[in-house]
């Protein structure tokens, strides 16, 4: 059987594919099982800094297969289900490394929701997002009604989830949800050098900035402040930290390593 998560290396540069593009990349048991293992393998490598996370086909992720969802889910069950898949958004957001998302087509309920736990959402011009939970009679999951309201505000959040409606590139790009758009032809190269200049950074800067900025809501600025005064004085200690400055004062590019 093949996998339903294909991982690709490239130099420090994870590609994350899943790959079910007969349901556009639906999250069905194995292929929940199998991305979060690839997630895991890029948290635990030692050579990974970057990672993309894409999709197979026409389709980035579809969200929840309905197939496994037709005969319904007694609470405990549901209550269950739901814990596996909650394990991918912990997984995107508790690792210490860079996940760009490259949406190369639809986004939809669960899968528009892993898009927006990624650290950027880079997206080809055929895309398309929707909050279709309400066409089945849920409530958005995998973080939705955490990450939507803070990316593109509450009253829009509200308006994208009570109409279910889809939002193309051009206006995710206005509502903040993608970062950068690019055509379809271009965009698994483009995002891979984008991803290559990031993880030629520094990494354990990368790292604790992102760890402080997943919890930057949550804090009130003398927290923060404190974050990024021990978050800084341990930068202060590393390799990349000494380069960075020898390379400022010899008027080159640094060299960093990640350490």
């Amino acid at each position: 059987m093949n996998s339903t998560v294909l991982i690709e290396t490239k130099g420090h540069v994870f590609e994350i594919k899943m790959n079910l593009p007969g349901t556009m990349n639906s999250l069905e048991k194995n292929l929940r099982t199998d991305l979060k293992n690839a997630l895991r393998q890029f948290r635990d490598s030692t050579e990974g800094r970057v990672a993309i996370l894409t999709g197979q086909g026409k389709a980035f992720c579809s969200g929840g297969s309905l197939l496994e969802l037709k005969d319904g889910l007694d609470a405990s069950a549901a209550v269950n289900y739901m814990q596996d898949a909650n394990e991918i958004i912990k997984l995107i957001v508790g690792c210490g490394k860079p996940i760009i998302a490259a949406v190369n087509g639809a986004a939809v309920g669960a899968g528009f929701n892993i898009a927006l736990a990624c650290d950027m959402v880079v997206a080809s011009t055929n895309a398309v997002f929707g909050q279709a939970f309400a066409k089945v009679g849920l409530v958005p999951d995998l973080g939705g009604l955490y990450f939507l309201p803070r990316v593109v505000g509450m009253h829009r959040a509200k308006e994208l989830i009570l109409t279910a409606r889809m939002v193309k590139a051009e206006e995710a790009l206005q509502m903040g949800i993608v970062n950068r758009l690019m055509t379809p032809e271009e965009l698994e190269t483009r995002v891979l050098n984008m991803a290559k200049d990031i993880a030629e950074g520094p990494a354990v800067a990368y790292g604790l900035g992102k760890i402080i900025l997943a919890k930057t809501w949550e804090n009130n600025l003398d927290d923060v402040l404190q974050y990024e005064a021990f978050a800084q004085a341990l930068c202060m200690q590393t390799a990349d930290h000494k380069e960075g400055v020898k390379a400022f004062y010899e008027k080159r590019k640094p060299e960093f390593n990640g350490k």
